[in-house]
């Protein structure tokens, strides 16, 4: 009977102690460089405008070089600012100090509107972003509305700024999913076994096409899409 509590005890502290990631220590490495070191102090940030001052304060007007990172816990789901067994450090890039010009087919622009969603002008659902984020990574040109491929490709993450930041930890959580799940195929199509069977030179290979860019915008304008209610 001891020898029973025993074996018991050990399976629930197993049990407590499993890291609910569901990624590799090969795959959580794809979503920070070696340059993204300033964490953001997101228990003290209350909403996108507050974050989005802080990252101009920092980049623009004290110009720091090590560029920000936040900390997701994948069990829970939700931004945090203390690192735990389920947390992955996610990069962000800090806003351009200067107005210019993009490519939007590089960028896949997420717009939370209330409770609504917009991707590519097609109002969806959240759950929906993940199959978007592959669109947009693995078309490979097969869609003129997305881009050619991974490498140098963005991904915005827009709401009003007076939105709460936590209202988009289940937006940033289905990101995350979306690049893994992106990051995995094509891993199987390029190589033809999965990333942690990858030879080194492959993974730098994979680790530099699929280099995980997130930037935070704000945005007040009314939504543009072309159909009412499309549920992708």
């Amino acid at each position: 009977m001891k020898y029973l509590y025993s074996l018991i005890l050990v399976v629930i502290i197993t049990l407590f102690s499993c890291s609910n990631k569901d990624m590799s220590e090969r795959e959580e490495n794809i979503f920070k460089q070696p340059y993204q070191q300033l964490l953001i102090p997101v228990d003290s940030i209350n909403t996108l405008g507050d974050l989005t001052d802080f990252l101009t304060e920092k980049y623009c007007v004290q110009k720091i070089e090590q560029w920000p990172y936040l900390l997701f816990d994948m069990d829970k789901k939700i931004m945090v600012g203390i690192p735990n067994r389920n947390t992955i450090k996610v990069g962000v890039e800090p806003p351009p100090c200067f107005e210019g010009q993009f490519d939007d087919k590089m960028v896949l622009e997420i717009i939370k509107d209330g409770y609504n969603t917009e991707i590519e002008r097609i109002i969806t659902e959240i759950d929906s972003i993940p199959s978007f984020v592959e669109k947009q990574m693995l078309s490979f040109g097969s869609d003129y509305n997305y881009a050619v491929g991974a490498y140098n490709n963005g991904i915005w993450l827009s709401t009003s700024r007076t939105d709460k930041l936590s209202n988009l930890n289940s937006y940033l959580y289905q990101i995350i999913r979306g690049y893994l799940s992106s990051l995995r195929k094509y891993s199987q199509m390029a190589y033809l076994k999965e990333v942690d069977k990858l030879s080194v030179d492959e993974y730098t290979e994979i680790a530099n096409e699929f280099v995980f860019r997130l930037s935070f915008k704000y945005t007040d304008k009314p939504l543009e899409v072309d159909n009412a209610l499309n549920n992708y």
